[in-house]
């Protein structure tokens, strides 16, 4: 009698047992471990485009810096405010670019760019203002935007053609605001003269 017992109490685990194995399906998979940042390798084109995206940005957000203690015009250092912004979060993007395909990031100037630069140390109120906005109006060449429509259209990956575009909207958009602001395109000319002493 005991012995039919523990029979059918082993019969029943087991039928249990099947059911369980039959019924519930298996838990899921745990999900993949994240993967390391992937990198890219920068062609010469590239790498040579980011080091001139490096060194513009890097110049005129020096050159616009100075308008906090070298303007006298609220507009004018609005404006030098949000160019400082422009600038810095394009060079955001460099490093980020630059990053990625395993570059590291110039940090100096040339001899030209620094003397550039000196060159607004000595302006003040009207006299920095005006050479200023020339500067900005001057730094969208039409080398440079060849340069950029080219990179926009052809870089070596999305982010940078996504620099390339964005600088290029960005630079026409400081041109045309800061010709609004100087209220004449006679500053165009009137102080060329002056800014070629500093080339």
């Amino acid at each position: 009698m005991r012995m039919t017992s523990y029979l059918s109490l082993f019969a029943s685990v087991v039928f249990l047992s099947g059911l369980t194995a039959c019924g519930v399906p298996d838990a899921p998979p745990a999900p993949p471990l994240p993967s390391a940042a992937k990198t890219y390798k920068l062609s010469t084109a590239d790498a040579v485009f980011l080091q001139q995206m490096d060194a513009l940005n890097q110049k005129e957000i020096k050159i616009a810096s100075l308008a906090e203690t070298h303007s006298n015009s609220d507009v004018v250092k609005a404006f030098a405010h949000t160019v400082v912004g422009d600038y810095t979060n394009g060079q955001k993007a460099v490093s980020k670019i630059l990053s990625d395909g395993n570059l590291t990031q110039s940090s100096k100037l040339t001899a030209a760019d620094e003397k550039h630069i000196n060159s607004f140390k000595s302006l003040y109120k009207n006299s920095f203002d005006r050479l200023f906005l020339l500067d900005v109006i001057e730094v969208n060449t039409p080398s440079l935007q060849k340069t950029l429509q080219t990179e926009a259209k052809s870089g070596g990956s999305p982010s940078i053609k996504a620099l390339a575009s964005d600088t290029l909207k960005m630079l026409q958009d400081h041109s045309d605001r800061a010709e609004n602001i100087s209220g004449s395109h006679i500053v165009r000319t009137r102080h060329r003269r002056h800014m070629n002493r500093y080339y």
